[in-house]
């Protein structure tokens, strides 16, 4: 247990700044995408790239999972910082019943997320 308190205490302080460059980087897809949807269909930047409106939609879902899995790391963070100030039975319990089911959630979203980028993958080999 005092493995997993300690490899989170290094992990919580990182969990904000990565959320805050997910923010931007979303943002930055966001713009990206609105410019290229603006274009009109003659434009030499059109004929160079082949725009799919598949792929943002693609890259959007990946941002979202990645946004989700980010969330839950968080919680699983704080579940674990609350056990670093209970007795060694008491984490146990609380590991089961708290951090176990995030876990799992966590896990979900990762099998999401690869079955996505697998998706998005082929597409972007043609981009």
């Amino acid at each position: 247990m005092n493995e997993y308190i300690a490899a989170y205490a290094h992990v919580e302080p990182l969990l904000k700044d990565y959320d805050q460059k997910l923010q931007r980087y979303s943002e930055l897809c966001n713009t990206a995408q609105q410019r290229d949807e603006k274009r009109g269909p003659i434009n030499i930047k059109r004929l160079h790239s082949r725009y799919n409106a598949k792929v943002w939609r693609n890259n959007s879902e990946l941002i979202e999972l990645v946004r989700q899995v980010n969330e839950v790391t968080k919680k699983e963070a704080s579940v674990i910082h609350d056990m670093a100030s209970l007795p060694a039975e008491e984490q146990v319990q609380l590991r089961h019943d708290e951090f176990m089911p995030l876990a799992e959630q966590e896990h979900a979203l990762r099998e999401r997320l690869l079955l996505v980028g697998q998706r998005v993958s082929p597409q972007r080999a043609t981009q």
